[in-house]
C-alpha cells in the first residue's frame, strides 16, 4: 500500500511525464534536430579514435600521473599539465573504475549531448519571439563540427562548453530576481563559476560577461540605489564562492609562477617560442591584417596547409576551424584501430568539395549572427534587460580573450586560434543566427535572405554528416 505522501509522489512524477511528452509532442522539428545533434555526437564513439584528439597523448599523461599519483601535478611536471585539473580528476577517477582510454571518450560525449540539451531550453526561454529562430539556432548548434568534434575528444573542453553553457542559461533567470532572493541562485552559480574555471580558465571570459552586466545593472537600472546595491553584492557573494571553491588551485599558480593563469608559452618547454615576441610591447606583435585582413585561399583550400605556411588571419581561421577539421585531428576519420597517424582518416581530397562549401556557408553565418548581434545588444540594453544582456556579452568576452591570448602569444602553428577553443561563448551566437533567419523569415521581401542563410545551414550539416555518419 503506498502512503499518502507515496502516492502524492507518484502524481508529480505522472504529471511531469505527461507535460514532458506534451511538450515533445508539439516541438517535433526542434525534437528531429536535437536527436540528430545527438546521432553526430554519438558517432564520436564508433568511428573517431581517441588517439586522434588534439595533443592526445599529453592529456592521457595527466590523467595517468593523478590516477598513480592521487595527486595534482604542477604544471611543469607534464605538457598539458597547466591545465586546471577538474576533468583530469574525473578521468582518473573512472580509470580507477576500469574505464580504458577510449571508454574516456564518454567523459566529452555526455557533456556535448547534454550542452546541446542546454542550449534548446535557452532558445525556448529566451528566444521567444519566432519559432524558426528557435529551430535554425539549434540546428546550427546540432551540426556545427567544432562542437561535435570536441565532444569525441579524450580532452576538458566538452565539460569546459557544458558548465558555460549552464551558465549562461541560469545567470537572466538570476538577475529577474531582486534583493534578497537572488542571493542564493547568485551564490550557486558561483559554484558553476568555480567549477568552470577548475575544467579551463576560459571560465574567466564569462565571469568577466557576467560581471559588465552586473555593471551595467548597476549604473542604468531604474530601481532605487539600496535595490541596485543589494543586487550587485549578490553578484559579490557570486564570486566569494566561485574564490572559495577554485581559488586554492589559482592561489598555488600565484605562489609559484606569480600568474594565477599558466599557459604552455610560460613553462621552460615552449617559452623559447614568445621570447622574441614578448620583447615587444603586445600591441605589436601582430599587423593589423591579423585582425581586418581576410584569407581568401581558405576558400579553396579551408584545411590547413604546413608547407604554405601560417595563416596569419583571425576571423577565416576561426571560420574553418568551427566548422571545418581545419586542423586535420580525423573528423572525417573512422576504422578502428589505430594503426598510423592518419591511417585511418580519409584524405583531405576526398571531403574537399563539400569542405568549401561549409566555409562558404560558415561565412555566411559568421556575419550573419554578427549583425543579429548588433540589433540583440541594442535591443537588450534599450529595454534595459541585463540578463539577456549579459548572455549576449558572453561571446564579446569569448572574442576579446582570444584576442589577447593569440597576440600574447603570436604562434599560429601551434593553434592559438581554434574554433574549439571558442565554442564555449559561442551559445548566444548560435541564438543570434537563429534571430537573423527568423528576421528574414517574417517578409517575403526578404526571401532571398532567407534561401541565402538556410542553403549556408545546410552546407554545414553537409559536411557533417558526411564526415561522422557516412563512413558507417
Amino acid at each position: 500500500m503506498l502512503t499518502a505522501a507515496g502516492k502524492s509522489m507518484e502524481t508529480v512524477s505522472k504529471n511531469r511525464l505527461k507535460r514532458a511528452l506534451r511538450f515533445l509532442s508539439t516541438h517535433r522539428p526542434e525534437l528531429a534536430v536535437f536527436l540528430l545533434g545527438v546521432v553526430l555526437r554519438l558517432s564520436m564513439s564508433w568511428n573517431f579514435h581517441p588517439l586522434w584528439s588534439y595533443d592526445t597523448d599529453f592529456h592521457w599523461a595527466v590523467v595517468t600521473w593523478v590516477a598513480e599519483h592521487r595527486e595534482i601535478p604542477a604544471p611543469e611536471t607534464l605538457f598539458e599539465a597547466f591545465h586546471p585539473p577538474l576533468y583530469y580528476v574525473l578521468a582518473a577517477a573512472l580509470t580507477k573504475l576500469g574505464v580504458n582510454r577510449a571508454g574516456m571518450a564518454w567523459l566529452s560525449i555526455v557533456p556535448s549531448i547534454l550542452e546541446l540539451a542546454v542550449i534548446w531550453a535557452g532558445l525556448e526561454l529566451y528566444v521567444t519571439r519566432s519559432r524558426v529562430a528557435r529551430v535554425s539556432a539549434l540546428a546550427l548548434a546540432a551540426v556545427t563540427s567544432a562542437l561535435i568534434h570536441l565532444g569525441g575528444m579524450v580532452y576538458p573542453e566538452s565539460l569546459n562548453c557544458f558548465l558555460n553553457a549552464v551558465i549562461l542559461l541560469v545567470v537572466p533567470l538570476v538577475f529577474r530576481r531582486q534583493g534578497a532572493d537572488r542571493w542564493l541562485p547568485a551564490m550557486l552559480v558561483g559554484v558553476l563559476f568555480g567549477l568552470a574555471m577548475l575544467t579551463k580558465i576560459s571560465g574567466a571570459a564569462t565571469i568577466l560577461a557576467v560581471g559588465v552586466g552586473v555593471l551595467l545593472e548597476f549604473a542604468f537600472s531604474r530601481r532605487p540605489f539600496a535595490r541596485r546595491a543589494s543586487n550587485a553584492l549578490a553578484w559579490l557573494a557570486s564570486i566569494v564562492v566561485c574564490v572559495a571553491v577554485s581559488g586554492w588551485y589559482f592561489g598555488r599558480n600565484v605562489r609559484e609562477y606569480g600568474t594565477p593563469f599558466v599557459t604552455s608559452f610560460t613553462l621552460p618547454s615552449q617559452e623559447w617560442l614568445v621570447a622574441t615576441a614578448e620583447q615587444k610591447p603586445l600591441v605589436d606583435r601582430r599587423p593589423l591584417g591579423f585582425l581586418f585582413g581576410w584569407d581568401r585561399s581558405l576558400y579553396v583550400h579551408p584545411f590547413r596547409l604546413p608547407e604554405t605556411g601560417t595563416h596569419e588571419r583571425l576571423f577565416p581561421v576561426a571560420i574553418a576551424s568551427t566548422f571545418i577539421d581545419f586542423w586535420g585531428y580525423g573528423y572525417a576519420g573512422f576504422d578502428h584501430p589505430y594503426a598510423r597517424r592518419r591511417g585511418g582518416m580519409r584524405e583531405q581530397y576526398e571531403t574537399l568539395g563539400i569542405a568549401r562549401g561549409a566555409m562558404a556557408g560558415g561565412t555566411v553565418v559568421f556575419f550573419a549572427a554578427a549583425l543579429a548581434w548588433v540589433a540583440a545588444a541594442r535591443r537588450t540594453l534599450r529595454f534595459r534587460d541585463f540578463g539577456r544582456l549579459t548572455v549576449i556579452l558572453a561571446p564579446l568576452s569569448m572574442l576579446v580573450a582570444t584576442i589577447q591570448f593569440a597576440t600574447a602569444y603570436p604562434v599560429d602553428l601551434y593553434g592559438v586560434v581554434k574554433g574549439i577553443y571558442m565554442s564555449f561563448g559561442a551559445p548566444p551566437l548560435y541564438a543570434a543566427f537563429g534571430i537573423a533567419t527568423g528576421w528574414a523569415a517574417r517578409s517575403p521581401r526578404r526571401l532571398p535572405v532567407l534561401v541565402l542563410l538556410m542553403a549556408s545551414l545546410v552546407a554545414i550539416a553537409i559536411y557533417s554528416i558526411d564526415c561522422r555518419l557516412l563512413p558507417l
